[in-house]
């Protein structure tokens, strides 16, 4: 039986991989630093959580592996890591374990627009730990899944503004016309898991959306609806946004970031969505707002 090690595995995307992946007949290694954050998945078929104890012993936890899916990343930088940790130290720490221990099999969680000239360090960083992937695993098959903003049960996007539109009768919204577009965590999850098996996918990056495009605007005014709740919204143009950001990271609890608001500057959309590569239908945002309202 093959077996499948999973690094950020206990987050929204990953609690979803692994509930699914546990339905077929593998076993799944979770490594995490924290398993109190792992009680979902205790419960789940031929699942076995790690504690990361030590970060300089990752070849040794790879042991027999056959697949290594990474999906480690922080939109937010805090005093124990920070973006060039997560996403480049980090995998440069997988990738050599990888060689190491001979594993042929790589998947790895990127972000859409991530560039070398990105505005923000979220998408600079995102791209270099891309980097380390190609340049030093060029004789493994690995594949860079870039998706959009992802929403499902348990996001931290869409639940969030669902919460404050149910409090709030006016939104001052930072950034109006930036674009997304998201995709829905089980179709990520169906992709990445089809890819597994699937020759076609090495040694390739595919960008990963959802059906249709919206603004930040548009995806307030879609919540909104299905909520049935009148708001008036209030669009803050660059400057009055910067400001108002900069005072929200005081807050001790992070909602967004200047880092962020950069990353926002570029449209998080693709104009070849790679989603179809994978699956003919693909969930929309209206449609799952209705299922959930």
């Amino acid at each position: 039986m093959k077996t499948i090690s999973i690094f950020g595995g206990t987050g929204f995307i990953g609690t979803e991989l692994i509930g699914q992946l546990a339905k077929q007949k593998v076993n799944i290694n979770v490594y995490t630093r924290n398993i109190n954050k792992a009680d979902k998945l205790k419960v789940l078929p031929r699942v076995k959580l790690i504690q990361i104890k030590n970060l300089s012993n990752i070849s040794e936890l790879l042991k027999g592996s056959d697949t290594v899916i990474n999906l480690v990343g922080i939109l937010h930088e805090t005093k124990k890591q920070n973006f060039l940790s997560a996403h480049k130290e980090w995998v440069e720490k997988i990738v050599l374990a990888i060689k190491k221990n001979r594993i042929n099999r790589f998947i790895h969680l990127g972000a859409m627009q991530s560039s070398k000239y990105g505005p923000s360090n979220y998408l600079k960083t995102k791209y270099a730990g891309d980097q380390v992937i190609k340049n030093k695993l060029k004789n493994s098959a690995w594949t860079i899944f870039k998706p959009s903003i992802v929403f499902g049960e348990n996001d931290k996007f869409i639940n969030l503004f669902k919460k404050i539109i149910s409090f709030l009768p006016i939104i001052f919204l930072i950034s109006p016309k930036a674009k997304f577009q998201p995709v829905y965590v089980k179709d990520l999850v169906d992709i990445i898991i089809k890819s597994i098996n699937d020759k076609k996918t090495h040694s390739k990056i595919f960008n990963i959306a959802g059906p249709k495009s919206y603004s930040f605007r548009e995806i307030i005014e879609l919540i909104a609806v299905s909520k049935k709740k009148s708001i008036v919204i209030i669009p803050m143009n660059k400057k009055i946004s910067y400001l108002i950001v900069r005072l929200l990271e005081f807050l001790p609890i992070k909602i967004i970031t200047r880092d962020n608001l950069k990353s926002m500057e570029v449209d998080n959309v693709s104009e070849i969505n790679d989603s179809y590569c994978f699956k003919t239908n693909l969930m929309t945002l209206p449609a799952y707002l209705k299922i959930i309202r």
